[in-house]
């Protein structure tokens, strides 16, 4: 069963050329303002845990290698990037 989160209305400040571009985004793509702006912090956020879940994994296990590094970016068909 999928829950449904409650919403607030917030208010932020944005750069104007930022507003106007995702504005432009949002009705190309024929969804919300606030979607936008919700996908957006939502993936910030997903960021930030992977970073601290990294962190946490190099404190207990030592730090990536290079060659970790380029074996996983291969492994997952990205590029590497330093």
């Amino acid at each position: 069963m999928i829950q449904s989160m409650s919403t607030e209305r917030v208010t932020v400040s944005l750069p104007a050329e930022v507003k106007d571009a995702a504005q432009r985004v949002a009705t190309a793509a024929g969804v919300p303002f606030s979607t936008v702006v919700n996908e957006a912090l939502g993936s910030w956020l997903r960021s930030r845990l992977v970073d601290a879940w990294l962190a946490e994994y190099q404190r207990e296990h030592g730090p990536f290698d290079e060659n970790e590094l380029r074996r996983l970016a291969d492994e997952l068909g990205l590029p590497y990037l330093p």
